[in-house]
C-alpha cells in the first residue's frame, strides 16, 4: 500500500494490532523494540503516543518468526 510507512496509528490502535495489554505496549516502548512519534503539542495531547504502522506489523512479523 502507497504510503503505508508514514501511515500512523494511535496507541489505542497499536494494542488492538499487537493483541497486547496496555502495560505490554509500554513495556515495548521502555526496552526500544517500538518507538513512539514525537507528539506535536500543538495538535496532540502531549502524552499521546503514535507509532507508524509498519513499525507495528514489524513487530507482528518478528513474533511470528520466534
Amino acid at each position: 500500500m502507497a504510503g503505508e510507512e508514514h501511515d500512523v496509528v494511535t496507541s489505542n490502535e497499536a494494542l488492538a494490532l499487537l493483541g497486547v495489554s496496555r502495560n505490554t505496549l509500554y513495556s515495548l516502548v521502555k526496552r526500544g523494540e517500538l518507538i513512539p512519534l514525537p507528539a506535536n503539542p500543538a495538535l496532540l495531547r502531549p502524552k499521546r503516543l503514535l507509532f507508524y504502522r509498519a513499525d507495528i506489523l514489524r513487530l507482528i512479523a518478528e513474533g511470528r518468526r520466534r
